[in-house]
């Protein structure tokens, strides 16, 4: 599904050569694989080379067979759009949106027209066990239920791959593990393909796949 090959991306932190180097890895459908490693070791920046939200100075990208790290500017736009997830830390919730319209959002930016969004929505709402909080807003949930409703929201385009930095950083154990045995799951049922950067040992132990970053280098490496 994902293929990293060689990826380098150097930049400059505190007077010091940072970034990764030569990182190649491969997650395929259906898998959850975890960037383990500690802070500045480059899991957030692999990550946004993964989710073509920056470039790589060197090295190919290839997503479902096609080869997307050259791709100019507007179709990485569309397919971040409609081929990929996103899950971040801070859920990046819309406030004033409730669960609903916020796990609607990306589907009515694609196109989609309403009573479609919203029967994609309300489904991927009730597979994450919040079908009854669809209609609050993100400040009347918990922690553990914001990051599920951004999980569906992630998950409602039907991605071939999703993408998660920290998600379980602003949760306690109690909603941590939880969550995790959630992407697990879904990473299974659905086929789709999760690559999520964490140093937290409860989603490391949950992983199928885990890749370590040792100085922007993957640990083992030749």
């Amino acid at each position: 599904m994902l293929e990293l090959r060689d990826i380098t991306r150097a930049y400059e932190l505190g007077g010091e050569r940072a970034g990764v180097f030569g990182v190649s890895l491969d997650v395929p459908a259906g898998c959850l694989a975890v960037l383990a490693g500690p802070s500045g070791s480059g899991k957030t920046t692999l990550l946004q080379l993964a989710g073509l939200l920056d470039r790589a100075d060197a090295g190919t990208i290839t997503l479902d067979g096609q080869e997307v790290s050259s791709l100019h500017e507007r179709d990485r736009c569309d397919l971040r759009l409609r081929r990929l997830g996103f899950v971040f830390q801070a859920f990046n919730l819309v406030p004033v949106l409730s669960a609903l319209e916020n796990v609607m959002l990306p589907l009515q930016l694609q196109g989609l027209p309403e009573t479609q969004a919203r029967q994609r929505a309300e489904a991927a709402l009730d597979r994450v066990g919040l079908a009854d909080r669809r209609h609050h807003r993100p400040g009347q949930l918990s922690g553990g239920q914001q990051q599920r409703v951004a999980i569906a929201r992630a998950l409602a385009p039907d991605p071939l791959l999703v993408l998660a930095d920290e998600p379980t950083a602003s949760l306690d154990h109690a909603h941590g593990g939880p969550l995790m045995d959630l992407m697990a799951d879904l990473a299974r049922e659905r086929g789709t393909a999760f690559l999520v950067a964490s140093h937290d040992p409860a989603v490391i132990a949950r992983a199928h796949r885990v890749f370590r970053l040792v100085d922007g280098r993957l640990a083992g490496a030749p």
